[in-house]
C-alpha cells in the first residue's frame, strides 16, 4: 500500500527517512538532557519574572507570574520537547535540522494565547514578560537536548569524542554560571531579608528575591543531577567533579533551610556559602580539566598501519 502524495512530500520536507545513518542518544541521556533543560527554562523562567516585576512594579501580583502557574505548563512543555528529540533522532537524519524547526513552530503557537490575553485587556508589559518567557524555555530546551543528548556518528565503537568533549564544556560553563547566578541571589536575599527575622521558611520582607532565589536554587539542583547523570561514564575526575557539584547544591540547600530557624540562621548561612563554593570549585574543576584524547591514537596508528602496507 503506498502512501497517499501529500503524506510523502510532508516526509520528504520534514526529512523523515526512517533510517538515520547516525546512532541515537539513549533514553537515559535524553532523560538527563530534560532534566537540565527544565532546570535551566524554569532559572531563566525566575530570572525574567523578577527582571519584570522590577522594571514593571505595576505587574507585580500578575496571576501567570506565580510559581505553579509558569512551572507547571514550563514542565509539560520542556517533557514534551525531550520525547520528541528522542523520537526526531530516530525517524530522521537531519534531528537538529527539524527539532530546531518545530521549536520555532511550538514557540509561535504558544505566542498566540499570549496575544490573545493582551486582547482581552491584559497588561502589554506583563504579556510582553511571558513571551520571552516562552522564547526563553525554548532556547534553553532546544540546545539542552542538541548539547546533552547528541547523536553520534555511526560505527564509531568508542563513541564520539568530539561530541563528548563539547557536552563537557557546555555543562561545566552553564552549571557553574548558574552557580554564580544563585550566589549572587543569595547575596541579594540576604540584603533584602531581614536577618533578625522570626522563624519561618517564607519571610514577610524581601518575598521576590527570596522565592527567585529557592526557585532558581531548585532548578540548579536538577541541573546538577541531570549532568552527573549523563557523566555517569566519563573519566574519574569528571565523573567526581558533577558528584561534587551535586553535593555542594545539596549543602547549600540544607543550610537555606537552616535558615528558616532563627537560633539555626548563622549556621545556615555558613552552611549555604560553603556548598556554593564547593559547588562552584568542582564545576570550575571540571572546566579546566584538559580534555581527553579520545580516539586519535588509533585513528594515527590505523593510519601508519595503512601506510605501511601501501
Amino acid at each position: 500500500m503506498t502512501e497517499p502524495p501529500s503524506l510523502g512530500r510532508l516526509g520528504g520536507w520534514a526529512r523523515i527517512d526512517l533510517r538515520p545513518d547516525h546512532r541515537p542518544p539513549s533514553l537515559l541521556r535524553v532523560a538527563a538532557a530534560t532534566a537540565a533543560a527544565l532546570a535551566g527554562s524554569l532559572a531563566a523562567d525566575a530570572l525574567l519574572v523578577a527582571l519584570g516585576t522590577w522594571a514593571f512594579p505595576a505587574t507585580r501580583g500578575y496571576g501567570h507570574f506565580r510559581f505553579p502557574d509558569y512551572a507547571s505548563l514550563t514542565a509539560v512543555g520542556v517533557v514534551g520537547a525531550g520525547v520528541v528529540w528522542w523520537a526526531v533522532t530516530r525517524a530522521t537524519s537531519a534531528p537538529r535540522w527539524l527539532l530546531l524547526r518545530l521549536a520555532v513552530a511550538a514557540t509561535v503557537v504558544l505566542w498566540l494565547p499570549d496575544g490573545w490575553l493582551w486582547w482581552r485587556g491584559e497588561p502589554a508589559r506583563a504579556v510582553g514578560v511571558l513571551m520571552a518567557m516562552h522564547l526563553a524555555v525554548a532556547v534553553a530546551t532546544y540546545q539542552a537536548l542538541v548539547v546533552l543528548a547528541p547523536v553520534r556518528a555511526g560505527g564509531r565503537a568508542g563513541g564520539d569524542p568530539p561530541a563528548r568533549r563539547e557536552l563537557g564544556r557546555w555543562a561545566w560553563t552553564v552549571m557553574g554560571l548558574a552557580v554564580v547566578v544563585e550566589f549572587a541571589l543569595g547575596l541579594a536575599a540576604l540584603y533584602a531579608v531581614p536577618a533578625g527575622r522570626p522563624s519561618g521558611l517564607v519571610p514577610a520582607h524581601g518575598r521576590l528575591v527570596f522565592e527567585v532565589h529557592g526557585v532558581v536554587g531548585a532548578a540548579l539542583l536538577l541541573g546538577a543531577a541531570g549532568v552527573a547523570v549523563a557523566h555517569r561514564r566519563a573519566r574519574p575526575v569528571e565523573r567526581g567533579a558533577t558528584l561534587a557539584g551535586v553535593a555542594g547544591v545539596v549543602l547549600a540547600g540544607v543550610g537555606g533551610l537552616l535558615c528558616a530557624s532563627h537560633p539555626l540562621r548563622p549556621w545556615g548561612i555558613a552552611v549555604m556559602l560553603g556548598g556554593s563554593v564547593l559547588a562552584g570549585g568542582a564545576y570550575l574543576a571540571g572546566l579546566l580539566e584538559p580534555p581527553e584524547d579520545d580516539g586519535s591514537a588509533e585513528v594515527d596508528g590505523s593510519a601508519e598501519v595503512d601506510g605501511a602496507a601501501a
